[in-house]
């Protein structure tokens, strides 16, 4: 019996893997972006530590948890509107293939409680995450972080 499950493992591992590669081949310089998350983490953190923005077409929508010394702070979600301009700014910003090319962590996110920031990007055809040091972006995605930083930068002051 153990020996049927092992191997049906392996295929199914197998199959995995092929149809990953499937997926690279169906990713083409057409691809259009659907959706842009972006978000920061710390983990020994008191406060609204975790922050995350979604943003769909013209559609955003902010949300914030975090801890105090005896507990959960209530999460707070914000949502509303960029402009199609603005939308179009930030899509047309990104070089999708170049950011599907990325690792998916970079560097060392969170050691010795520095932070860590995040990008993921969902196409028609697929999603990819790349995870990096608090303040310490790679340089493909330049072009369109602080972008990401100020729509959450005016987020947060809402939340004043």
């Amino acid at each position: 019996m153990k020996k049927i499950f092992r191997f049906l493992i392996i295929i199914i591992s197998i199959q995995l893997l092929y149809s990953c590669e499937a997926d690279e081949d169906l990713l083409t310089y057409d691809s259009e972006i659907v959706s842009v998350a972006y978000g920061t983490t710390f983990g020994e953190c008191i406060g609204y530590c975790d922050r995350t923005l979604e943003i769909i077409g013209t559609d955003i929508n902010f949300k914030a948890t975090g801890l105090t010394a005896t507990g959960d702070l209530p999460e707070i979600d914000i949502s509303g509107t960029i402009s199609i301009v603005d939308w179009e700014r930030l899509v047309n910003s990104i070089e999708f293939l170049i950011f599907r090319n990325m690792e998916e962590v970079i560097g060392c996110p969170d050691c010795t409680d520095g932070g860590t920031e995040w990008i993921e990007i969902t196409t028609d055809e697929l999603c990819h995450k790349v995870i990096f040091e608090f303040d310490n972006e790679p340089e493909e995605i330049l072009n369109y972080i602080e972008e990401l930083r100020n729509l959450m930068e005016s987020c947060e002051d809402k939340m004043k």
